[in-house]
């Protein structure tokens, strides 16, 4: 019991963290969306970030879900000061080679751009290549942050690694108040290159007093080979998510003016509940997991995953139906000021929907690719996101035809429920009986209860009247949702969903 305190003690510290961080993430969006709106510029800005997050997102895959297991086992059989050693020698390995892919893609950001934005017009693509090549500067730091964030975590501080996002958000609204008049959204792209700089100096005294820096730069190191081996297919499958968003806005380049602006707006609403939501837990668990799998003790880790599905679920199913249902009001009030008006309300709204329903499959896949990732395997999770790639290709061509960028945003989501369904059948091909039977009858209750959350909040919202205007956004989705929480958590505490019994327990003992 003292365990599970202590975890969700953990989680509660870092998701607060996170939320703080993510509210300041959503005040950033809604100052470049009322600068810039759905406009040329925007399109070109957003471009730009996915072809310089790419990249990023590679390197975070690949360190994040390698970089943990290894560190922790090299210290519980080894020593502090032996499991150091290895990680400088991988934070310089992986930092030579960032500066080597941001030479690559600095060079060829034009070519890169055409390819990937086909439908862009030569001076939209060449803006988007300019802000590409700005962005990319920095993407050696950026690297050498995710590595710090990653041993951070390895160490069981989680709250140091996740001040990143402050500083991006900083440098991003101070970007676009102070200088987007006079240098217009190229003020954004250097915002986003000191923001790069300035996570790594945010995140270097938490590691005084534990680590001990060598500058080394060992090719032949066995130990970062095998990092190498397990870190290629991960570099994919972690990722999968954003690959498949990118994927999303290549092929909505050809759509009208102000579209791939709508798709990121809509997503970033996503990564913002995913933030808040799921990858507090998933962080800690990670370190969890693997501390168990150096153990011998397996089962031990799927015992963990099976409870932090539970709870996974007791959170953000409610949470999407009532995104769903509300999704006009929740962009209203994250974007209807300055250049944003209520037609791309309309338009941004509709994809917000499309992408909510397959938050539940983006973050059990998530989970299930960290259990793999903690026994050290990371084959079968990029067997999967190349199934779910593939799928989502498939039906990006044909629901693009059916539905236009809205078909793109219930792509992905469809894609992540196929990615989740073949996670679970391998990983009970791997272990048999994983007990979700168990867990079935608890998720049963849940849905239950969501069922009933949903009900309340379509009276709510036809009894509510509709109202323009941040304040009254806000008032009347805080209305409208709070009361369907209510109805949610009374069904679940009828039901005695044991998730949420748990934690009304730990709370009343402290």
């Amino acid at each position: 019991m003292a365990r599970k305190e202590k975890i969700l003690h953990s989680t509660l510290l870092v998701t607060m963290v996170i939320i703080l961080s993510k509210a300041v993430g959503f005040a950033r969006d809604m100052v470049t969306t009322a600068y810039f709106g759905l406009t040329y510029a925007n399109d070109a800005y957003v471009s730009a970030y996915s072809l310089f997050y790419l990249p990023v997102l590679l390197f975070n895959s690949c360190i994040s879900a390698t970089l943990i297991p290894l560190y922790v086992e090299e210290r519980e059989q080894h020593s502090l000061a032996h499991s150091n050693r290895f990680a400088s020698n991988a934070i310089n390995l992986f930092a030579l080679a960032a500066l080597a892919v941001s030479a690559v893609m600095y060079a060829l950001a034009g070519p890169l751009v055409r390819l990937v934005y086909s439908g862009f017009d030569p001076e939209k693509a060449a803006l988007t290549a300019r802000l590409t090549q700005i962005m990319l500067l920095a993407l050696v730091f950026n690297v050498t942050s995710i590595s710090v964030a990653s041993l951070l975590n390895a160490m069981e501080r989680y709250i140091a690694a996740q001040l990143t996002g402050f500083p991006l958000s900083v440098c991003v609204i101070l970007a676009s108040v102070l200088f987007s008049g006079s240098f217009g959204i190229e003020a954004v792209a250097w915002g986003v290159f000191a923001a790069n700089i300035l996570q790594l100096l945010v995140l270097i005294p938490f590691m005084r007093g534990w680590f001990r820096y060598s500058p080394m730069l060992d090719f032949r190191d066995r130990r970062f080979h095998r990092l190498m081996v397990l870190a290629l297919p991960a570099m994919f499958s972690m990722g999968i998510s954003e690959l498949n968003h990118m994927i999303d806005h290549a092929l909505a380049s050809g759509l009208a003016e102000g579209t791939l602006t709508a798709m990121t707006s809509s997503y970033r609403l996503i990564t913002f509940l995913q933030g808040i939501l799921i990858v507090p837990l998933t962080t800690i668990m990670f370190s969890k997991m693997s501390k168990h799998v150096a153990g011998h003790d397996e089962r031990g880790a799927l015992r963990m995953l099976l409870d932090s599905l539970l709870q996974l679920s007791v959170v953000v199913l409610p949470v999407v139906v009532i995104g769903v249902i509300l999704s006009k009001d929740v962009i209203k009030f994250a974007y209807m000021r300055g250049r944003f008006t209520l037609e791309d309300v309309q338009i941004t709204a509709g994809l917000l929907i499309f992408y909510l329903v397959g938050i539940p499959a983006f973050g059990m896949r998530d989970f299930l690719s960290r259990m793999f990732h903690a026994l050290k395997d990371t084959k079968t999770p990029f067997r999967v996101s190349c199934v779910v790639v593939a799928t989502n290709i498939v039906l990006n061509i044909i629901l693009r035809q059916l539905m236009g960028a809205n078909g793109l945003a219930l792509a992905t989501s469809i894609a992540g429920y196929v990615g989740t369904a073949a996670m679970i059948a391998l990983l009970r091909k791997r272990f048999g009986r994983i007990g979700f039977r168990r867990v079935l009858r608890e998720l049963v209750k849940i849905l239950a209860a969501t069922a009933v959350c949903a009900l309340a909040c379509i009276g709510m919202n036809a009894v509510v009247p509709e109202v323009v205007g941040t304040g009254k956004v806000f008032l009347r989705l805080a209305v409208c949702a709070g009361a369907s929480l209510i109805v949610y958590a009374l069904c679940c505490v009828a039901l005695r969903v044991k998730p949420l019994m748990g934690l009304l327990k730990s709370l009343r003992r402290r």
